[in-house]
């Protein structure tokens, strides 16, 4: 018994001296080894765990710095949401409402165009012209379904026709787009935020804030029926 182990060990003894960089490529062995050492050539190894350990550490301290960095910019973007809810919260007017909700995206959240499309044409006419109306059963809105019964915002870059049938003329400026659902799966309409970024809007994205802010607007807009309807009440 005390031979086959004398003769195991001669075994990878010698791969080990004839194969110097097996270590290198399988560093998980050499993370999995516990190593008795006083001195000698034990002490190679140990600077190599040690080195990894070290890559490890830079690694996990870059992830940790990124996720303040992410942390930080979320805290802020819920800060300025919460002072735009304070803002818009009083507005009397729809037009008020959605003029001043243009200009913060624009100026205060860095959007470059930013386009609101609602099904209810009463609620569409009273506004403003950065709000139009759509009708549901349009094929190009229609067209948004499965990116609307997410729930959620979704954001990237949208083919020709989508990009024309939200901004118009304007959609050769447009590199990035965030497509805001309003209400439950977009039953009030949607809201288009474009970037001349193509980097700006992207796919797997946060959208917390934009998700909060749809709620708002969603809130006004079930609370604030069309001026016709209020005459007919």
């Amino acid at each position: 018994m005390t031979e086959e182990r004398t003769s195991l060990e001669d075994v990878v003894a010698d791969y080990l001296r004839n194969h110097p960089h097996f270590l290198d490529q399988h560093p998980e062995v050499l993370q999995a080894l516990e190593i008795d050492h006083s001195s000698g050539s034990a002490l190679s190894l140990i600077e190599r765990q040690v080195t990894l350990l070290r890559q490890e550490k830079q690694g996990l301290e870059k992830q940790l710095a990124q996720l303040i960095s992410v942390a930080s910019e979320n805290e802020q973007l819920i800060r300025r949401l919460q002072h735009l809810t304070l803002e818009l919260m009083p507005v009397g007017s729809r037009r008020a409402f959605f003029t001043r909700l243009g200009h913060a995206m624009l100026n205060d959240f860095n959007a470059d165009i930013l386009q609101i499309c609602l099904l209810d044409p009463g609620a569409a006419s009273e506004a403003g012209e950065d709000v139009r109306h759509v009708s549901a059963d349009d094929p190009n809105f229609e067209a948004f379904s499965p990116l609307l019964e997410k729930g959620e915002s979704t954001c990237g870059r949208f083919n020709e026709a989508k990009m024309d049938f939200l901004f118009g003329s304007k959609a050769r400026w447009v590199q990035s787009v965030a497509l805001v659902p309003l209400g439950d799966h977009g039953s009030l309409g949607v809201m288009a935020i474009g970037s001349s970024d193509q980097n700006r809007f992207y796919p797997g994205m946060g959208t917390l804030f934009l998700d909060l802010l749809a709620d708002v607007i969603a809130a006004r807009l079930e609370q604030d029926p069309p001026e016709e309807q209020r005459r007919s009440a």
